[in-house]
């Protein structure tokens, strides 16, 4: 990327921003360091043992006010997961087997206010997944409907900006678009830290 693109992105960035601020709405950009697990099916019947690993999360959300206390709008996220078994091998010995997995997610946000700026906030999503077809995979492909729920706050740094914190969690594939048969389902606990742009406090 050279310069004058680098120039030209800050600039159109900056604008938005400030549109955003006069206009009453809020953006936000955010960064979340996850926990990955993943429910299956077969765990009524006996499932290998799973490991819980990180992730991380990063995200941009833009929020309409419609009411003093409802917003809705739109969020976008990419997604770094991954996922770990316990195995027995052949000859008796313990293996491992790792699945990443990168989602790239739309999000209907839902944010209902409380007093003193805490919220609650509940957004399905639209998730698709994306991997290597030819490797071999723990989980089904996790492309289809999911919903991410949280409680944050936000903290009023100046007049428009915020520092805003969301613990949340996430359950992706609860309706599959792909692996329709017997879907497992990634879930991702994670905390949000982000900055809120054009917030205002009641």
């Amino acid at each position: 990327i050279n310069s004058m693109t680098m120039r030209k992105a800050i600039l159109i960035s900056s604008l938005f921003i400030l549109t955003t601020i006069l206009n009453g709405q809020e953006s936000k950009i955010s960064f979340a360091p996850t926990l990955n697990f993943f429910t299956d099916y077969s765990s009524v019947i006996g499932a290998p043992n799973q490991n819980v690993k990180a992730g991380y999360t990063f995200a941009y959300d833009y929020l309409f006010r419609i009411h003093k206390r409802l917003g809705i709008g739109l969020g976008i996220n990419y997604s770094f997961n991954q996922v770990e078994i316990n195995q027995n091998g052949t000859n008796g010995e313990n293996v491992h087997f790792k699945d990443p997995i990168k989602l790239l997610s739309v999000r209907i946000k839902t944010v209902y206010n409380f007093k003193n700026d805490f919220y609650l906030s509940l957004d399905p999503s639209l998730d698709h997944c994306f991997r290597k077809e030819n490797t071999v995979h723990i989980l089904s492909n996790q492309t289809g409907i999911g919903l991410a729920l949280g409680v944050g706050k936000n903290i009023k740094l100046n007049n428009a900006l915020s520092l805003n914190i969301e613990p949340n969690i996430w359950m992706h594939n609860i309706i599959p678009l792909i692996d329709k048969g017997y879907p497992n389902r990634l879930t991702t606990i994670g905390l949000n830290l982000g900055l809120v742009f054009g917030h205002k406090t009641d």
